[in-house]
């Protein structure tokens, strides 16, 4: 059984009319004819009791009927949402963000498309930065964010930069190079260090022990904490010091020192599948690029020097 028997099936059943049902579908009334015997076939049963007068249903015809105009229904209503999906008015789209990392632009780009596309549902994905590229590259998600050395356009992902931001040292507002302008990694070498529970941020403590090698040294972790803000708590209370991007960092605490670093920025990229052609996915691209250039064209606010 196919669409087409339904369709031919159904107009004959609310014209009961052989010759009107042809002419509606733009078939040869022979056509036709021959279709409802072959559905009748297939279906072994008689639908229509048909003589030179009139048309009929059947019961089972009736029955037929009931479920056919259901069935042609829920097709319409499929092809509509996909023409408006392709044409970017309806669909889903999936975003997955780490959002202590990227909340400077994400919630306004989300609320823009939101205000530009009322009929697409945009779902929200919370995952860790290391996690992002596994569910992009599985497909689970149209779109991610990542540092950019974390992953190879090899990988058939492209990418837009979104924010370039220096490396701080964090101390605590008692140290001795907390008035400092800038900090040479090397010269931290003999410094207790924060660090962030791998469970709850993977990748960076592998992250600082690369900085830090780089620099001539291994760090010394003492502390670790279970989360950005919980590092923190631990650098303010004297238990070490750490080094994370700016973007990331929450406003000056009064115990707290930011200062920068001779560390090479970091740029964190909004990521997604270079084969993903989805409409959806290109508004939204679209409107991180304004995003982006925005952010560009603010200049970066400095760190703060003790008084």
């Amino acid at each position: 059984m196919e669409l087409r028997h339904l369709q031919y099936f159904k107009a004959v059943a609310e014209r009961l009319n052989f010759s009107r049902a042809a002419e509606s579908l733009r078939v040869a009334q022979p056509t036709l004819s021959r279709q409802i015997r072959d559905l009748e076939e297939e279906l072994g049963a008689q639908l229509l009791i048909r003589n030179r007068v009139k048309v009929q249903l059947t019961d089972a015809g009736r029955v037929l009927h009931s479920h056919a105009t259901k069935l042609l229904t829920q097709v319409e209503i499929a092809r509509a949402a996909v023409r408006e999906t392709a044409q970017g008015r309806h669909g889903e789209l999936i975003i997955s963000n780490d959002w202590r990392i990227a909340n400077r632009f994400v919630p306004d780009a989300i609320a823009e498309f939101r205000r530009r596309h009322p009929g697409v549902e945009l779902t929200l994905v919370d995952l860790r930065l290391g996690e992002q590229l596994n569910a992009l590259r599985a497909r689970r998600v149209h779109l991610g964010f990542a540092l950019a050395g974390d992953f190879d356009p090899r990988d058939g992902l492209d990418s837009l930069r979104m924010v370039r931001s220096r490396l701080r040292v964090v101390l605590p507002a008692s140290h001795a190079l907390a008035s400092a302008r800038r900090i040479r990694l090397a010269d931290l070498a003999a410094e207790d260090w924060v660090s962030i529970d791998e469970r709850e941020s993977a990748g960076y403590r592998p992250f600082v022990n690369r900085l830090c090698r780089a620099a001539g040294f291994s760090p010394r972790v003492t502390k670790v904490g279970k989360g950005i803000e919980s590092m923190l708590a631990r650098v303010a209370a004297g238990y070490g010091i750490c080094v994370l991007p700016a973007f990331i960092l929450p406003p000056q605490l009064p115990s707290l020192r930011y200062i920068d670093s001779d560390c090479a920025p970091l740029d964190l990229c909004a990521v997604w599948p270079r084969s993903d052609t989805s409409v959806l996915l290109r508004q939204f691209i679209d409107i991180l690029r304004g995003g982006a250039k925005a952010l560009r064209d603010v200049r970066p606010t400095p760190a703060r020097r003790s008084d």
